[in-house]
């Protein structure tokens, strides 16, 4: 080879390492690109919050949203398509976020992921739209891709090079898991996911950052001075062993009515916000002409807004509440409840059978294996009531009262029955109210479609209620019910600012309670009243409760054997009238947030119940439970 041919090659070869690291820059500028304009459309669907953020929560979301760029650019072998996938999938996070605040109030948490079937199912009744931010988010990851398309270089991949790709995403992944479980999110980036308000927290801390940290909470901690000596001074000496007779000692089943426990789909009385009073059609009008002359009536406090039914159901057949688990938890779907104490065991502890009844698919929620968990004998889903009758396209209260009625019919020894109605299921846009069955709020303040399609819902509840009543009055079956909405409607934010006139960012506790309030009663038929009427009891002090203690509420109203746990509550509620996910109200009428320094009873109090439900809840080998609930399984 010539002196000028050795020169011209160590040229060529310059110009071409010149030209290789100039691609390489190119493509880490638009790699860099990829990690901000991600950032973005995980935010801007849904988010006004970016420019008042901290800095130090903005580098943690961005490096959290690189560090998932990182991953699939590599794995994607460093092409321009990797890219376009990346921030494609940031941008369905952003929208998954706006859709599912509109449709429940608050953007995705972690335990959101183990239901994405129940998701999927109740999706249907909801209509998907874009609005102008949407669209311009999609034009950014339209006009991203032509920009990738058009002047990010390709990079060939040699075999060599994809294994070592493929192996630098392991690694990284491998090293950001070890750093997740090392490292508390919530004390080293200061972050605090308001429970009441978690859309306020992603939007002033970040998505990816308060996700992660909200994961991190998932699993539950042991309460401090947690022990069985602890135990037994809060509720006593350990109950008999198992293979003991029941609860109220004896063998043959429980001389007691029939119990028909109603948790009616976001039933819920409009006329407690403010203005709203006196207008014409804002509150179910029979409900409180039957609490009247019920056992115990009044408001009962959720932990649930818009959505999330599973926890309702959890509080109220367990008597234990979320306000000990945090926010974004959802049991039903994180834990194997199976043994765990419930409403449900102990009536067939008491020799009553146990049905549930929900019109929609039974693995919503995971209600099919929950329910065998729990204890119910049987669960009729929407299979079991096909043909039935509808009301927006929803089975109707009605249907399934008729299915409740079978089942006591259908036995010789009384029965627990939990029907969990689903007629008044959002959205409330659907326009298939019948002409003669449509209501409009009567009202100045408040005038939307979406209000009317509710309250019509409400006033076909309210009607189907009188049939079950009079049905009931009609017949020699002693029976107590229990009747109670399971959350308000996702529109109660947008409520709640019209009628309060203010954001819910700056309401105060007793406020934002407003929005997880329901009506609630027990009530005895005629039957009842003749047969029982010596142990049936009027509740004088539960005009406000919380849907945690209704359970227990209900066995001392119907007059049933106590527990040791059922006790616990009974004495708890005159410590702590009302516990939900967002605090609690003292025994002085006022409200607390959790996180306020607590002192005195209410302090001690809140450190039993926390003993006591993660006892009920985590100890497999508990003396008070037959067998407890166990984190689920990765296989389920």
């Amino acid at each position: 080879m010539t002196a000028s041919q050795t020169t011209g090659r160590r040229a060529s070869q310059k110009r071409d390492a010149a030209l290789g690291l100039g691609a390489t820059l190119v493509r880490g500028a638009f790699f860099t690109g990829a990690v901000a304009l991600g950032f973005l459309l995980i935010e801007l669907p849904w988010s006004d919050g970016i420019p008042t953020m901290g800095a130090s929560h903005l580098a943690a979301n961005l490096a959290i949203v690189g560090l998932l760029g990182a991953v699939v650019f590599l794995l994607g072998q460093r092409s321009r398509a990797s890219l376009a996938v990346f921030v494609g999938l940031c941008l369905l996070i952003g929208m998954a976020n706006f859709f599912i605040i509109e449709f429940k109030g608050q953007p995705v948490v972690p335990a959101d992921l183990f239901a994405l079937s129940t998701a999927a199912s109740v999706a249907g009744g909801y209509g998907l739209f874009l609005t102008p931010r949407l669209i311009g988010c999609i034009a950014l990851f339209a006009a991203f891709c032509v920009a990738v398309a058009l002047w990010c270089p390709k990079r060939p991949v040699t075999g060599r090079a994809a294994t070592a790709n493929c192996i630098a995403a392991v690694a990284l992944a491998a090293a950001a898991g070890l750093a997740y479980q090392a490292v508390d999110i919530r004390d080293a980036f200061q972050v605090k996911v308001d429970v009441w308000d978690v859309r306020g927290s992603y939007s002033s801390q970040g998505t990816a950052l308060c996700f992660l940290s909200r994961a991190q909470e998932l699993t539950p901690k042991t309460p401090e001075g947690y022990s069985d000596e602890a135990l037994t001074a809060i509720l006593g000496a350990a109950p008999a062993p198992d293979g003991a007779e029941g609860t109220h000692g004896s063998s043959a089943p429980y001389d007691g009515p029939n119990v028909i426990a109603i948790m009616n789909e976001t039933f819920s009385d409009l006329s407690t916000y403010p203005g709203l009073a006196e207008a014409e059609g804002a509150s179910p009008l029979f409900f409180h002409e039957l609490a009247s002359d019920s056992l115990a009536a009044g408001s009962v406090y959720t932990s649930a807004m818009g959505g999330g039914t599973c926890n309702s159901e959890f509080e109220f057949l367990t008597g234990a509440s979320m306000g000990n688990m945090g926010g974004g938890v959802y049991p039903y779907v994180l834990y194997d409840l199976t043994g765990t104490d419930n409403l449900a065991s102990y009536f067939r502890d008491l020799g009553y059978g146990t049905h549930a009844i929900h019109p929609a698919e039974a693995s919503n929620w995971r209600r099919d294996r929950i329910y065998d968990q729990l204890g119910f004998d049987a669960f009729d889903d929407i299979t079991a009531l096909s043909g039935a009758d509808t009301f927006r396209g929803m089975v109707t209260d009605k249907a399934t009262y008729e299915r409740a009625l079978a089942k006591i019919d259908e036995a010789d020894d009384p029965q627990f029955v939990f029907d969990v109605t689903i007629q008044n299921h959002g959205g409330y846009d659907t326009g298939l109210v019948p002409e003669a069955d449509r209501v409009h709020l009567g009202s100045n303040t408040v005038d939307s479609p979406e209000v009317d399609e509710f309250l019509s819902c409400i006033k076909q509840s309210d009607e189907d209620l009188r049939w079950l009543v009079d049905e009931l009055n009609a017949r020699d079956e002693p029976t107590v019910v229990v009747f109670f909405g399971d959350h308000q409607p996702g529109f109660a934010d947008w409520l709640f600012e019209r009628t309060y006139g203010k954001s819910v960012e700056e309401a105060t506790a007793e406020e934002v309670q407003q929005r997880y309030r329901t009506p609630y009663l027990v009530w005895a038929n005629n039957a009842a009243r003749a047969q029982y009427g010596n142990r049936l009891r009027s509740i004088e002090n539960a005009d406000v409760t919380s849907l945690n203690y209704l359970g227990a509420l209900l066995r001392e109203a119907a007059g049933l054997p106590e527990t040791p746990r059922s006790r616990f509550l009974d004495e708890l509620r005159d410590v702590l009238p009302v516990v939900n996910l967002n605090g609690y109200r003292a025994a002085d009428g006022q409200w607390h947030w959790f996180g306020e320094e607590e002192s005195g009873s209410a302090a001690d109090a809140l450190r039993d119940y926390k003993i006591v439900q993660h006892d009920q809840l985590f100890n497999k080998d508990s003396a008070w439970n037959g067998q407890a609930a166990r984190p689920r399984s990765s296989a389920e």
